[in-house]
């Protein structure tokens, strides 16, 4: 349940900034465990992403993000290069369906809509390639245009391993939204990849589960709101 006094900070915030950004994390915060992620296992499953020396792409992703997690990430959208964008955006849309519904965090959709209600715009800024977030996002009820993720350009219907600029992980959140208006809410799990967002956000909310977690931890410091990860 979304506590009173976290209520009425966003309806205030409402009055306070009408039709201001709510931004929301998706893959920790809005559901468990991370569809970016599930969702490359899944196209490498298919036979879709392969690396020319016949290595593991999923293994190459992870030492991809062991060394450097902004770039690691962008790896995994770097990775559907050559394939066709259509074809990946209905096969994202198909893996989003049967995997988010079961794993979506029960208090961040009634946050969601909170602010919705409270007239401010609820979008979602994702460290995971676009098509699963634009998939995935919809399934907690947000639009698709108000989806941000990582994106390579796209040239002759498929993708390219070219990144678009900024990566939308840590303060490439805020840099891929400067234009935007102002941040009236910020939603997130991760310490690396959500504090910089948190801090400028006016009411800074962040999920975790009940064992806690490095970002709760900054929370109770902080006196942000927490909402529980394992919440239905």
């Amino acid at each position: 349940m979304i506590p009173d006094a976290l209520a009425e900070r966003v309806r205030a915030a409402g009055r306070e900034f009408p039709g201001a950004m709510a931004l929301f994390d998706a893959d920790g915060t809005l559901w468990r465990e991370d569809a970016g992620e599930a969702f490359l296992r899944h196209l490498v499953s298919l036979g879709w992403v392969q690396l020319p020396d016949g290595s593991d792409p999923y293994e190459a992703y992870e030492r991809a993000v062991d060394r450097d997690r902004a770039t690691g990430y962008a790896y995994a959208a770097q990775l559907q290069a050559g394939l066709e964008v259509r074809r990946v955006e209905a096969e994202a849309r198909r893996f989003a369906a049967a995997w988010v519904p079961p794993r979506l965090v029960g208090d961040v959709v009634r946050l969601r809509e909170l602010c919705e209600v409270a007239g401010l715009l609820p979008m979602v800024v994702s460290a995971s390639a676009l098509p699963i977030v634009v998939a995935a996002a919809p399934l907690a009820g947000f639009a698709g245009e108000r989806c941000r993720g990582i994106e390579v350009i796209v040239r002759d219907g498929r993708f390219t391993t070219e990144v678009v600029r900024p990566i939308t992980y840590a303060e490439g959140k805020i840099a891929a939204l400067r234009e935007s208006g102002p941040i009236a809410l910020a939603c997130g799990d991760s310490l690396t990849g959500d504090l910089v967002m948190l801090e400028a956000a006016q009411v800074a909310v962040v999920v975790a589960p009940r064992s806690g977690s490095p970002l709760s931890e900054v929370a109770r410091r902080r006196g942000w709101a927490l909402l529980d990860q394992d919440s239905g």
